[in-house]
């Protein structure tokens, strides 16, 4: 064993047993063992203050600059549904393999492969892209909020902001579970209270109906920026739905999230827009007098959404570079609390940044999960003749998979060439379906002709054995 196994110092009023490696990473290179599994409770807390954010409501904003409010409820319950699926199946997966969505990649994409693409889309756009946004749309809110002093600089707030979100990240999960009773609570009720003074300031919600956008667009293009708004957290759901007790909490927690909890923010978001007549969301607050709520939402939901897109990213570079996850947060928060304070310095308070990062995620992101999706429910299932989940992906001592598939990293680029180069439709969705096809298709052809795709054999148990996770019976200590 490890060194860093050896400590078994009680922490946070958990067993004697419980190591401190386990708590600081999160199982990030193996299955999520029974004892650390949680309910459907847990899991929807979790989810609901992990990703319903600041971020979601100022989508809501952007919504509502371009849409009527009919066409914004039209628009974000096709979004939701999109990410539904997307999500419930990737966090299903998650719940039954036990690993992370970079460990799932291993078998879709290739050990290599998977390392890499897992730095390049995950650790970039969301481990250190998003987190890098979020940090900035704090450094606008409270700059916004203080008119006068170091507070009013978006920089120094991006600084000081960001050092925040990294503590609760170095921590992981049970930081984020904590956080979320606390967060939670706050989006429901400010978010409620910001709708029904919108509501009021018109006279009414039949007012509210009437009311025009300033700059209209089309409801497919509202689709699109509602997908791109969320999809990262779609792909990444299974990081935090490994924890899950069985894949039907694991589903069931965000098919309700995105029906429930999303719409509400989002067209939260709208109302205000549409009232104020202000392109910022933030700033619609401030105007209808919720300075003090906007204060707390700033501050405790983007510390439990960054910590997020910090803890999803860390995943993702351990499964690269051997390193502790605690270590890979503060590398990443290092250098996207730098991102976000050049952003600060070089845009302002521009929204034309959060726009342009939305709509490239969401051409992007979905053909890895189409690609994954389709290797761990249709390949695995009807190719390789798989049919129990648990014998698909195994990330115990027994775990094998390949070191490069080539299926997945041709299927990713079909996918996202389309997603981000073809105009038509919903640039999600064409990647995402794109990837699953193609996918399937390339499998397919390639067993008849009897052709090989998938080079190369890496037994999981070699990579615990780095980390000092395999026990003395050469097993991981998950079922």
């Amino acid at each position: 064993m490890a060194e860093e196994n050896k400590a078994t110092q009680t922490v946070g009023g958990s067993a004697p047993s419980q190591k401190i490696s386990e708590i600081v990473d999160d199982y990030s290179l193996r299955k999520v063992p029974e004892k650390s599994r949680r309910g459907f409770f847990n899991m929807f807390m979790v989810l609901n203050a992990s990703f319903a954010a600041i971020a979601v409501v100022w989508g809501g904003g952007a919504l509502g600059y371009g849409l009527t409010f009919i066409e914004a409820v039209i628009a974000v319950f096709a979004a939701s549904t999109i990410l539904a699926v997307i999500g419930s199946l990737t966090g299903y997966m998650s719940a039954k393999s036990g690993g992370s969505t970079y460990l799932n990649w291993r078998y879709a994409f290739g050990r290599v492969p998977s390392g890499i693409f897992g730095v390049a889309l995950i650790m970039v756009t969301t481990g250190i892209g998003w987190y890098a946004v979020e940090t900035w749309l704090f450094g606008i809110v409270m700059s916004e909020m203080f008119t006068t002093g170091l507070l009013h600089n978006i920089v120094f707030d991006s600084l000081w902001g960001g050092a925040l979100m990294i503590l609760a990240t170095y921590i992981g999960y049970r930081a984020l579970s904590f956080l979320t009773y606390v967060a939670l609570p706050q989006h429901i009720w400010l978010i409620g209270v910001g709708f029904i003074i919108a509501l009021s300031l018109v006279h009414g919600g039949g007012s509210l109906l009437a009311i025009h956008p300033a700059a209209p667009y089309s409801i497919d293009t509202g689709i699109t920026a509602a997908v791109g708004l969320y999809i990262a957290g779609a792909l990444i759901a299974g990081d935090l739905a490994r924890f899950s007790r069985s894949g039907r909490i694991a589903w069931v927690s965000w098919t309700t999230h995105m029906y429930v909890v999303y719409p509400f923010l989002i067209l939260g978001g709208v109302a205000l827009v549409l009232v104020t007549g202000t392109y910022l969301v933030t700033q619609a607050m401030l105007n209808v007098g919720m300075g003090i709520a906007v204060l707390l939402i700033i501050v405790l939901g983007q510390l439990c959404i960054n910590a997020v897109n910090l803890y999803s990213g860390s995943l993702s570079l351990v499964n690269l570079v051997k390193m502790g996850r605690g270590t890979a947060s503060l590398i990443n928060g290092v250098i996207g609390v730098g991102v976000a304070a050049w952003i600060g310095y070089t845009s302002g308070s521009s929204i034309a940044p959060f726009e342009n990062f939305i709509s490239f995620l969401g051409g992007l992101l979905p053909a890895a999960a189409g690609v994954v999706i389709a290797d761990f429910y249709i390949v695995h299932r009807y190719i390789k003749g798989e049919k129990k989940y648990e014998e698909r992906y195994n990330f115990t001592s027994s775990g094998k998979y390949p070191e490069i598939n080539v299926n997945g990293i041709v299927s990713f680029a079909i996918g996202a060439i389309v997603g981000v180069f073809v105009h038509w439709g919903i640039a999600a969705l064409n990647a995402f379906i794109v990837g699953i096809v193609a996918y399937v298709i390339i499998a397919y052809i390639c067993k008849v002709a009897k052709i090989r795709y998938e080079f190369g054999v890496y037994e999981h148990k070699r990579l615990m054995e780095k980390v000092g996770e395999v026990t003395e019976k050469g097993t991981s200590g998950g079922k």
